[in-house]
């Protein structure tokens, strides 16, 4: 009995100084979308900086590329645990297909129609009669809904498929392609070539992408682990966003080798601006937003289920902890006692939400620099104004601005300079406006007011005081020594008909003026 019992102990002794054995990592892999460059940054920093491990698991990332697998068919084949895709995903979803979306990285599409200046293609109305190479359906949803919302008949453009070759816009095989906003860009601007964005954001439809997936039945077998591999990959997107120098640095060594330095940095700029991370928690999702986007799926006719989008997004539930729920009842009795000061605090934190939604309403159609309208909010109100004094038999003029040469500005002294002159700008053409006149900000340096009761003698005069006071203006922008001036080129025309056409006819006088020397207006003279 003894030897036994000193055996027994022995072992105990033994287990008691043995080392605790570590849980094996999860295994899991990350079929991204597309090749290897900062759109993916997060999920590389994630696995250089050890955050994936920190969360216990072991990631490997597989690039994606136009000859392979789709990140969406790799997950519901279970060759990949998780992936990124765009907002078609939730087409899988209403077609029931086990996909659940876990977090959208990019708060706005990069989806653009890029157009060379050239051409003369600058708005979405100019793309009928013209060859645009795109990516199919439903890649390029956001492309073909701004056609339908527009109104202009897919029949009315030849679609062309994509080559993923910007050199057929340049060699001038199309006349729009279907780029990214973070990507094409670079090269245009490499190569010396003035060019265009149509951005569907811009009209109003706005899709998340660079969606992180995984299927219906791991959600549910293993939330845990579904729940360690989001926090794990938006840490690496916090952390990617913060550092970007070093981001790039490191992905172009090690991942996107096949990318420039500048390349990656120019896309990780324009990619923090789509994520928005000092505005909206990364990877947030919006079920009203999901909705919207399958509202226009339905209408461009991808898709007819109905089925909530809640369930396409990722819940993740705590187990139930008996101590929290006797804890949280001994609190409620506290929280009884003091309900009414708290009811208190709740109306006001309620007149504060109001608010807060009201300011996002109104961001919604305004241009975040200079505080005045955007190209949405501009056109809502517009199209009212000109039916209005329509109805009234009053005139209306429509004056449509460009600084001159303001690139010169941001590429010698940087853009915070440049948005300095754009605000102050912003503040000499709203002086010289009355109170009921509309005044936009439509694109990087061009600007649109829409003169109520007024002729074309009256605008006329206006457009040449405009002209006046910026040329006259001296911009001290602090940090810079010298005193920067700018000069304005304006065309004019009167709104006969609406307001599309008289967007046409002001851009084509702002085009006469550039061609005959800048810094003054044009009227616009119809053809005879």
């Amino acid at each position: 009995m003894n030897a036994k019992f000193r055996c027994l102990l022995a072992v105990l002794i033994s287990l008691l100084f043995t080392p605790a054995i570590s849980i094996a990592a999860d295994q899991v892999t990350l079929q991204l979308r597309w090749y290897d460059q900062f759109q993916f940054a997060g999920y590389y920093m994630a696995v250089e900086k050890g955050f994936y491990k920190e969360h216990n698991i072991d990631v490997e990332i597989l690039s994606g590329g136009k000859d392979k697998a789709n990140s969406v068919t790799a997950v519901l084949e279970n060759n990949a645990q998780f992936g990124v895709t765009n907002s078609s995903a939730i087409i899988n979803y209403l077609n029931d297909e086990p996909i659940i979306a876990l977090a959208a990285i990019s708060q706005t599409s990069p989806l653009v129609w890029i157009t060379l200046k050239s051409k003369n293609i600058r708005i979405v109305q100019d793309l009928p009669g013209h060859k645009l190479m795109s990516m199919p359906s439903p890649q390029n949803s956001e492309l073909f809904a701004l056609l339908k919302q527009e109104s202009i008949p897919v029949d009315s453009v030849e679609i062309i498929p994509t080559s993923f070759d910007i050199n057929d816009l340049i060699t001038g095989k199309v006349d729009a392609y279907n780029g990214y906003i973070s990507n094409e860009p670079y090269l245009l601007k490499q190569k010396n070539i003035d060019f265009h964005l149509i951005k569907p954001r811009d009209y109003g439809i706005n899709f998340y992408s660079d969606v992180l997936i995984t299927h219906k039945n791991l959600a549910k077998r293993n939330p845990q682990l579904v729940k360690r591999f989001r926090e794990a990959s938006l840490k690496g997107w916090l952390y990617a966003l913060n550092n970007l120098e070093e981001s790039v640095d490191i992905i172009s060594k090690k991942y996107a080798k096949n990318k420039s330095y500048d390349h990656l940095l120019y896309e990780a700029q324009v990619m923090k601006e789509s994520i928005l991370p000092d505005l909206v928690e990364i990877g947030h999702m919006n079920p009203g937003r999901w909705q919207h986007i399958v509202d226009v799926y339905k209408d461009l006719g991808i898709v007819n289920n109905h089925k909530p989008v809640d369930g396409f997004l990722f819940n993740y539930v705590k187990e139930q902890d008996y101590f929290y729920h006797i804890l949280i009842t001994a609190i409620s009795l506290v929280v009884f006692i003091i309900c009414s000061f708290s009811i208190y605090h709740f109306r006001k934190l309620s007149l504060a939400l109001k608010q807060s939604n009201q300011e996002l309403a109104s961001l919604a159609i305004s241009d975040p620099l200079t505080g005045i309208m955007n190209r949405r909010g501009f056109i809502e109100n517009a199209e009212r104004m000109i039916s209005l004094e329509s109805r009234q038999k009053k005139s209306s003029c429509l004056l449509l601005l460009d600084i001159d040469f303001f690139k010169s500005i941001n590429d010698q002294y940087g853009h915070h300079v440049g948005d300095f002159c754009l605000i102050e700008f912003t503040e000499i053409i709203q002086s010289c406006c009355r109170m009921h006149d509309l005044v936009a900000r439509v694109g990087g340096e061009e600007f649109i007011i829409l003169l109520s009761d007024c002729d074309t003698s009256q605008a006329r005069d206006k457009a040449n005081y405009i002209v006046k006071r910026v040329r006259e203006h001296n911009f001290k922008p602090n940090g810079v020594n010298t005193i920067i001036n700018l000069t304005v080129s304006i065309g004019v025309t009167e709104i006969k008909s609406n307001l599309t056409i008289a967007w046409q006819q002001a851009d084509e006088a702002l085009y006469a003026v550039k061609n005959s020397g800048r810094n003054g207006l044009q009227i616009y003279m119809p053809t005879n």
